[in-house]
């Protein structure tokens, strides 16, 4: 057992789903040290959608590891960063973006914060409730999904206030007892809540640890109007959902908005460290010279890596929408159960959330836990997510047969229907 050594080793400050050995992966399977594939519903975290060890991936991974690993941005262009940088921006045509790279999801969401709060001279920022955009202290601070993540850790930045998410089936706000897309449109501009004194709103357009919880594309609709409105800028936190995890490349795309900023991370890389703060290049031009850097952004392994992802998943977006309808029909049987309060399907990007009544919506964080050691046990790797930890996600490879697709399912609603 490797959690032994793990443990002498690690800081017990790190939290997991599994303590799984893992020896390899391959496409959507991870395997242990006696060759045992476990099905990856997970993806690592929405991270490796174009499965494990896709040959596309280790090949570019590979090749440019041989040629060249780190000169830094700062020393000179690099070919494969630069068509990285492009195949990005090429995903937001006919918009003219520019792109700066990081390594992880935070990173991009201090970097568009820092470009917000340089162009507009402004420090307010306004966040969703249940969202979270990571663990650094700026992206912490526009971070509700968890208390314990910002628990004796404080003050937080100033100037980040805080609107309750639009959820549909549960409200977190008294004053919306009957929750509604024209109900937290209503209560967005009643509370003036987007005003001229901001420079940004960060919103996910699906939260990701907050429950994997679409954003009604009629009020993402009223947050960009508004924003344009005030003059402040909007940012979208892709990091989770974008990539084509929600059957487009970036679920923004669905409301027909133009952000003026984009984070991205996750399925990005396919696994490899990568991030980029993606801004409208009328703002990026805008942006002092060394007001912002940093030493691994743009990577030559890590670009090689996104750059053929993209590749990967341009092939495999026109199916995406399918199979999530195959998914919404599998999960049409599981509409009666007595602990399912919600399922929310967008692409492959699946939650189901779990209630001890389905009338005063009590959260069951309990029978999630349960449910994650059950689905191990039948080698199925699936992960729970919400701000009451009462929603299991699924995020599978995007690259994700029909066959594999339906396997894991089954499995789930095996698991799930014993709980009658």
């Amino acid at each position: 057992m490797l959690k032994k050594r793990a443990e002498n080793v690690f800081s017990p400050v790190l939290s997991r789903f599994h303590e799984l050995d893992i020896k390899y992966g391959k496409g959507c399977y991870l395997y242990d040290h006696a060759n045992t594939p476990y099905l990856d519903f997970g993806s690592g975290i929405a991270v490796t959608s174009t499965g494990h060890c896709h040959p596309a991936i280790v090949e570019a991974v590979q090749k440019q590891a041989g040629e060249l690993i780190h000169p830094c941005i700062a020393v000179g262009n690099t070919d494969v960063v630069i068509e990285c940088a492009e195949k990005i921006v090429s995903l937001f045509h006919p918009d003219s973006y520019s792109v700066f790279f990081e390594q992880s999801g935070a990173g991009a969401v201090e970097a568009a914060l820092k470009l917000a709060k340089f162009i507009t001279k402004k420090h307010h920022i306004l966040a969703f409730e249940g969202g979270f955009h990571g663990r650094s202290m700026g992206a912490l601070s526009v971070t509700t999904s968890k208390r314990a993540y910002r628990d004796h850790i404080g003050p937080m930045l100033d100037g980040v206030s805080f609107f309750p998410f639009p959820n549909l089936y549960r409200s977190s706000d008294p004053a919306i007892s009957e929750p509604s897309v024209e109900s937290y449109i209503l209560k967005l501009k009643e509370r003036s809540v987007i005003h001229s004194g901001l420079a940004a709103v960060i919103i996910e357009p699906i939260l990701g640890e907050g429950g994997y919880v679409p954003v009604p594309i009629e009020f993402l609709k009223s947050v960009s109007l508004l924003c344009k409105e005030h003059g402040v800028l909007l940012i979208v936190d892709e990091i989770q959902s974008g990539i084509g995890r929600t059957g487009r490349w970036f679920q923004f795309q669905k409301a027909n908005i133009v952000p003026d900023i984009v984070v991205l991370a996750k399925g990005l890389g396919s696994g490899m460290p990568i991030a980029a703060c993606v801004g409208k290049t009328e703002l990026m031009k805008q942006w002092g010279k060394g007001s912002h850097g940093g030493t691994y952004g743009g990577n030559p392994v890590a670009c090689a890596a996104a750059s053929a992802t993209i590749d990967v998943i341009t092939n495999q977006l026109p199916n995406i929408t399918n199979l999530s309808l195959f998914v919404s029909n599998k999960f049409a049987a599981l509409e009666n159960h007595p602990y399912v309060g919600d399922i929310r399907i967008e692409g492959l990007m699946i939650g189901i959330e779990f209630v001890k009544n389905k009338q005063t919506k009590e959260p069951y964080p309990e029978i999630v836990s349960d449910l994650l050691q059950q689905a191990l046990a039948k080698r199925l790797i699936i992960l729970s997510c919400g701000v009451y930890s009462n929603v299991i996600r699924l995020a599978p490879p995007l690259i994700i047969s029909q066959e594999e697709l339906d396997k894991g399912l089954t499995l789930l609603l095996e698991i799930i229907n014993d709980y009658h």
